[in-house]
């Protein structure tokens, strides 16, 4: 007699949608969180695209603790302390439940609502190893006693998931598979923030930043509205941060958090941030995995989601991962719902592997398979963004040389940096491709 029909490890989003559905379906199921409480080691922040927690908790935007509801975003190329920008506002898509969320706060609500569904949560439990043993599935920890038994586990336990490892499934996680992320959260009162990024109550908007220091892929920056704060930040995959810090960003390495600094000083920049005292400085690891290289996620009984599995997308101007958390997780309870119904535990990892790539989580990842190959092109975050501010200086100064139409004037300026029209067209074809 097992204790619990399914563990999950981890109460992140991508684990408490699955503990939550698993539930609400009469499943067994347990939480287990290494942290006192739930989101102590959350420390992320973002935009969560909420359709799908609609599907889950249609109430939430009522009842969770979010952020503002996102009608704003912006993408910003930085050349030379000049900011090249779009900015994308749609009443189409006003009435999508898209919000800045802090996800501490927001994770504690969410494994309420689990355990209001009948999720059991296990606290201050952390997990040291996972072995299936014929019908069911060990589960130690590191609790005198503590040890439990399930049909299946689900491992949300982050990008360098014990679960994943200790089962075999997963190796340790290398350099170019992962990414830093730091941030501050800076106090602003209401009022400051409404007037400053052009919003009414309650709305807000997202900043995305590229090209600081020029030439460096790999490394963006972000800015996040909340109702009395901002979230000003910097990610880099490691890899990054080893070769451009050999270059003398800093005496001691590139270390994110001098970049991140030194970003909030720029004249683009400073006006957005200033005037509020920072209250948090955070950090975490996060996923950089292409499509061509997905971790594997499934053994016969155990299944990884969110982070553990490699499930983010950094598209350049937005970042998606909560919401491919929260579907990877519900992913997982219906496989242990189809296992539970049909008494066949031990094919609970593929079927949660064939409905994860039926999802939309899947396509949207093969379908932006490129997008690495762009991100990690130097031209887009020096050459090319030179180029553009020198077109534009000539576009709308009246000081500068004006000889010649616009696009011989590109021409001019791509021939100063050797860069061939051939070139430019095949960049630009697989950027276009790849969006």
């Amino acid at each position: 007699m097992v204790d619990f029909d399914v563990i999950v490890v981890g109460a992140g989003r991508a684990g408490t949608a699955a503990a939550y559905k698993l539930a609400e379906h009469g499943i067994d199921v347990a939480l287990v969180e290494r942290a006192k409480e739930a989101g102590m080691k959350n420390v992320t922040g973002g935009v969560l695209y909420g359709d799908v927690l609609s599907e889950l908790v249609p109430e939430f935007p009522d009842q969770a603790p979010l952020g503002r509801h996102v009608v704003e975003h912006n993408v910003r190329i930085l050349n030379e302390g000049t900011s090249i920008g779009i900015s994308y506002r749609d009443p189409a898509i006003l009435d999508e439940p898209n919000y800045t969320i802090q996800v501490g706060r927001f994770d504690q609500w969410f494994v309420k609502k689990a355990e209001e569904k009948g999720a059991v949560f296990i606290p201050e439990t952390t997990v040291r190893d996972v072995s299936q043993r014929g019908e069911e599935v060990l589960v130690e920890t590191d609790r005198t006693g503590g040890d439990l038994t399930c049909k299946a586990v689900v491992g949300a336990d982050g990008v360098n998931t014990t679960v994943g490892r200790v089962a075999g499934i997963r190796e340790t996680v290398r350099n170019e598979n992962v990414g830093q992320s730091v941030k501050h959260v800076i106090d602003l009162d209401k009022s400051t923030i409404n007037e400053r990024f052009n919003l009414e109550p309650g709305e807000g908007a997202a900043y995305a930043f590229e090209g600081f220091p020029e030439g460096v892929p790999g490394l963006g920056y972000f800015l996040y509205t909340f109702e009395s704060s901002i979230a000003v930040g910097a990610v880099a995959s490691m890899s990054s941060l080893e070769k451009y810090g050999k270059q003398g960003y800093s005496g001691r390495g590139t270390p994110l958090y001098d970049l991140l600094d030194r970003f909030k000083e720029l004249k683009a920049v400073k006006p957005l941030v200033e005037g509020g005292s920072t209250t948090e400085y955070q950090g975490i690891l996060v996923p950089k995995y292409k499509y061509s290289n997905l971790p594997q996620r499934y053994d016969d009984r155990i299944s990884l989601v969110g982070d553990a599995a490699g499930l983010t997308l950094n598209k350049g101007f937005t970042f998606r991962g909560l919401d491919f958390g929260i579907k990877s997780g519900m992913c997982a309870a219906e496989a242990a719902i189809g296992s539970d119904q049909n008494q066949d535990w031990d094919s609970f990892g593929q079927r949660y592997d064939k409905l994860l790539n039926n999802s939309y989580v899947m396509t949207e990842m093969k379908q932006h398979r490129g997008i690495p190959s762009v991100v990690e092109n130097e031209k887009f975050f020096d050459e090319y963004p030179a180029v553009a501010r020198e077109v534009l200086e000539h576009t709308f100064s009246t000081s500068g040389d004006a000889s010649g139409l616009t696009w011989r004037q590109a021409l001019r300026s791509l021939r100063k940096r050797d860069i061939k029209l051939r070139g430019v067209l095949a960049d630009g074809w697989k950027a276009v491709r790849s969006f």
